[in-house]
């Protein structure tokens, strides 16, 4: 169970209750600040001074009064005319994770909302009842208010939701999960629409699978120092130290500690002869690796850093309100303010991004030097089994590699500074943090396939080898995962079920605790 008091939700718990489904509750210390608000609310609703949200007009109609008799009607109108979204629904799994978001933010107490209407988003999200939300509407400048409103619109009763894959109305999955629709009061509405949770969702689920694809990519890494017979003095701690980047150093020890797994590489690393081991002098003896290779914890440990900043960020949005007014109960204040503006989402989206896209481009290159004959230091041309003409082995896996890796290349545009002025000049300046969240998370599956690919030639390049002369523990390991779902290229044959097959086990929890690092997740930043 996961506790919600709007101040604790981290990365990993919003996985979980988006993944796994680990049911949520509302912390007991958070309901005492709700009532309190609520209070105050209602008390503000009954003064004749005007409330953005609460007895005036939305956006650029702030300046219309709106009667008492008309308040609750004012919160459902608020739905009914943001209810234009559009596109491919989010998934399940998106669909929880922004759920938890907007409840943790309404637990902070600030946003004067009921418990019950909290209660009924949390009991919802339990038992399976998920709204309908489309993708397209947001540009993250009041918050994310179209998908926002297609969330709400389940808590009344209105549109569609999804109850174990089965469309139902709402009325009817909110009866068969033993719950009934709300009376939205006043302020509820903007409560609930206006805020960043779409984009903190889309981004920490993001953040999350960035750190679980690093670490395939460090042990990717590690079994091309053993199969290309790499030189790991570049992994070597005194020439991290001597750059001073804490992720770069935590990189190349990740690397080097799975190269230990290997006897030769556990003996060059600890015999400590980096540096003074004579070179040969050979015409055509190379002295370096190609950067592939020699410069992964430079690569690797820049994403490292990028995704430690990345994590802060989500971590502090999935813990704030970012509604608009806020009201403070204990000092009897309301302030009229910007907290929905995703600017802050919208730059750490498009850092993450444009880091992923890195990695995409290093596993392409990886996996040239694995299938060119010409670099890969013995290795078959295009690891193809049998007879080379008559095979061409990971000829097509390449080309599907390629594409990869350019289309990951194009999604390089960032999202954050594409302003464009709406909302009849209200939202004069938009942060399109939805825009750059949704972009990052299309980012995250051709990368997994990417990975996949590349651990399928790093199997193909084992067996041509011989295991036992390149497989250390950590390679074996992963050999034996790859080899689970995909036996040995004997001779040309379809690949692209065995990419599907290993991209999905690649993404599980077990093939990861079966095959990755996670001792250092406990850093410090």
């Amino acid at each position: 169970m996961i506790t919600l008091n709007g101040h604790q939700l981290s990365i990993t718990e919003l996985w979980l209750a988006a993944v796994q489904s680990v049911p949520c509750r509302l912390a007991e210390e958070a309901r005492p600040l709700i009532r309190q608000s609520r209070q105050f609310v209602a008390s503000l609703a009954a003064q004749p001074r005007a409330i953005y949200g609460i007895n005036t007009g939305f956006g650029p109609l702030s300046g219309f009064r709106v009667s008492d008799e008309d308040l609750a009607q004012h919160q459902i109108n608020l739905l009914h005319h943001l209810a234009v979204g559009q596109g491919t629904l989010f998934s399940e799994v998106e669909t929880r994770a922004i759920m938890v978001a907007r409840a943790n933010a309404l637990a902070r107490g600030f946003s004067g909302v009921r418990e019950e209407l909290i209660e009924l988003l949390l009991a919802s999200l339990n038992r399976g009842v998920l709204p309908e939300i489309p993708s397209e509407g947001s540009v993250g400048a009041s918050g994310d208010l179209v998908p926002l409103a297609h969330m709400a619109r389940l808590l009344v009763g209105l549109g569609h939701a999804r109850v174990k894959g089965e469309r139902l109305p709402a009325v009817e999955a909110l009866q068969r999960a033993g719950l009934a629709p709300v009376v939205l009061q006043s302020k509820e509405g903007i409560a609930l629409v206006n805020g960043t949770s779409v984009m903190t969702a889309l981004a920490t689920l993001a953040a999350h699978e960035a750190d679980r694809l690093l670490r395939w990519m460090e042990l990717l890494t590690a079994c091309l120092f053993q199969v290309l017979h790499g030189e790991p003095e570049v992994l070597c701690q005194q020439a991290q130290k001597a750059r001073g980047f804490r992720g770069q150093s935590l990189v190349a020890r990740r690397i080097s500690d799975s190269l230990r797994t290997h006897p030769e590489f556990a003996r060059q690393i600890d015999e400590h002869q980096w540096g003074s081991l004579p070179k040969p002098v050979a015409g055509d003896a190379e002295i370096q690796d190609p950067y592939s290779l020699r410069c992964t914890p430079q690569i690797l440990g820049a994403f490292q850093e990028a995704l430690w900043h990345v994590e802060q960020v989500v971590t502090r949005e999935l813990n704030a309100s970012t509604d608009n007014p806020l009201v403070f109960p204990d000092t009897e204040m309301v302030i009229h303010c910007g907290n929905f503006y995703g600017q802050q989402i919208a730059m750490v989206s498009d850092y993450l991004r444009m880091g992923l896209i890195k990695l995409a481009l290093l596993a392409d290159r990886q996996l040239e030097r694995l299938v060119n004959w010409r670099y890969s230091r013995g290795l078959p041309p295009l690891l193809a089994a049998g007879a080379p003409g008559l095979n061409t082995g990971f000829g097509g896996a390449q080309l599907l590699a390629t594409s990869l890796a350019a289309e990951a290349r194009l999604l390089g545009t960032p999202a954050s500074i594409q302003t464009i002025s709406t909302n009849a000049n209200n939202q004069d300046v938009v942060s399109m943090g939805c825009i750059a969240a949704k972009m990052t998370r299309t980012t995250l599956p051709l990368l997994w396939k990417l990975v996949a690919i590349e651990a399928l030639a790093l199997a193909q390049a084992a067996d041509a080898r011989g295991c036992d002369q390149v497989l250390g523990g950590d390679y074996r390991k992963l050999y034996e995962v790859v080899r689970g779902v995909s036996p040995k290229l004997e001779r040309d044959r379809p690949l692209f079920e065995d990419i599907e097959r290993l991209t999905a086990l690649l993404q599980t929890e077990a093939a990861q605790e079966q095959c990755l690092r996670f001792e250092d997740d406990s850093h410090a930043n």
